[in-house]
C-alpha cells in the first residue's frame, strides 16, 4: 500500500456523544450510517483499517490523526519496537536466572518474622476507614455521559450515566488518586480526601477541551512520489527511508 493522507472535506456538525453505540464507533440516524471512532486508535491501527476498507467511511478523528500514512515507516517502527522486546525478553529471563541463584546462596539467612508481624500490625492500626466516592462528571454545556473514572494505575473504574453521575464501585482510602477522562478533554486527577472524618466525599468535575475533534466522510489521497534513483534506492536498504 503507497502513503496516503487522511482528511475530512466536509466536517459534519452531527453530536456523536448522541449516537447509539456500535462495536468500532456509533451509528448516526440523520446519515443512517456508522460513523467508526479512532481516536483512541494508533497510526498502525488507522493503517490496518484502510488498508482493508474499501468501502466510504464516516469517522470521528482527533486532529493530529489527519496527516500523511506510510506503509514503510510503521512497519520499520514495528520491527524495531518487536527487536527492542525481545532484547528486553533476555534480559528479564537472565536477571530471572541471577535472582534465583542468588535467592538459593542466601536460603541460610535467618529471617525475623517478629519484624514483618509487628510492621503488619502498626499498618492495619493506622488504615483509615473507607470512603464512598460519587459526583457528577460535566463540561461548560453540561454533563457528559459515559465518561470515565478509574482508580489511578489499577484497572478499576465506572462510568458516568446518562446524567453525568457516578457512583466508584469500591470504596477508597484518603490519599487514593482517580482519574477522570473523556474523549477530546483534558484529563483530570481527583485526590480523595476525609472531611471531618466523612464516610463519603462528593465531587463535582469540570473538564476542559483538549484537541479539536473532527467528524465526516475520510477522504484517501495517495502522495505522489517522483522515481528514486539508483543511489537512492541503495541508501534506503541502509535508513529504512
Amino acid at each position: 500500500m503507497e502513503k496516503f493522507n487522511i482528511q475530512i472535506d466536509k466536517p459534519c456538525a452531527e453530536d456523536f456523544k448522541t449516537f447509539t453505540k456500535t462495536v468500532n464507533g456509533g451509528y448516526c440516524n440523520s446519515c443512517q450510517k456508522n460513523v467508526v471512532d479512532f481516536t483512541a486508535m494508533s497510526d498502525d491501527e488507522i493503517l490496518n483499517y484502510f488498508s482493508t476498507e474499501k468501502s466510504k467511511t464516516c469517522g470521528l478523528f482527533l486532529e493530529s490523526q489527519l496527516k500523511s500514512y506510510s506503509p514503510s515507516e510503521l512497519s520499520s517502527k514495528s520491527r524495531r519496537t518487536s527487536w527492542v522486546s525481545s532484547l528486553f525478553g533476555l534480559s528479564l529471563v537472565s536477571l530471572l536466572s541471577l535472582t534465583h541463584s542468588y535467592a538459593q546462596e542466601k536460603t541460610n539467612t535467618p529471617i525475623t518474622k517478629e519484624s514483618v508481624v509487628s510492621k503488619k500490625d502498626n499498618a492495619s492500626a493506622t488504615t483509615t476507614d473507607k470512603i464512598t466516592v460519587t459526583g457528577t462528571v460535566s463540561d461548560k454545556l453540561g454533563p457528559l455521559a459515559k465518561a470515565n473514572i478509574y482508580l489511578k494505575n489499577q484497572n478499576i473504574g465506572t462510568q458516568t450515566d446518562a446524567d453525568g453521575k457516578f457512583i466508584f464501585p469500591k470504596k477508597l482510602e484518603a490519599g487514593d488518586v482517580l482519574l477522570v477522562s473523556y474523549m477530546g478533554y483534558k484529563n483530570k486527577e481527583i485526590k480523595v480526601i476525609s472531611e471531618n472524618h466523612s464516610l463519603t466525599m462528593i465531587s463535582h468535575v469540570t473538564l476542559e477541551n483538549s484537541e479539536i475533534v473532527m467528524m465526516g466522510e475520510v477522504a484517501t489521497n495517495k502522495v505522489y512520489h517522483s522515481k528514486r534513483t539508483f543511489f537512492q534506492r541503495i541508501k534506503s536498504l541502509f535508513t529504512n527511508e
